[in-house]
């Protein structure tokens, strides 16, 4: 009463492609339900200070500094 089974050939490329596929579908299926993008107006973009230009020595880097001294 035992059936015999095949063995399973699966390889490593169609697991990839099975895998794109998936990731496709799930990012389609995100972006869908969340809809577009808001976009910013240009005078709000320009209004907002730009934090990340240069370096600035902030108190937690000074702490940092502090125990390289020792």
């Amino acid at each position: 009463m035992s059936k015999k089974t095949k063995p399973v050939k699966s390889s490593r490329r169609q697991f990839l492609k099975g895998a794109a596929v998936i990731g496709g579908a799930a990012t389609l299926a995100v972006v869908a339900k969340g809809g577009a993008a808001e976009v910013q107006s240009t005078d709000e973009v320009a209004a907002a200070p730009d934090k990340s230009k240069g370096y600035h020595v902030t108190p937690h880097i000074r702490a940092y500094y502090e125990t390289l001294r020792d």
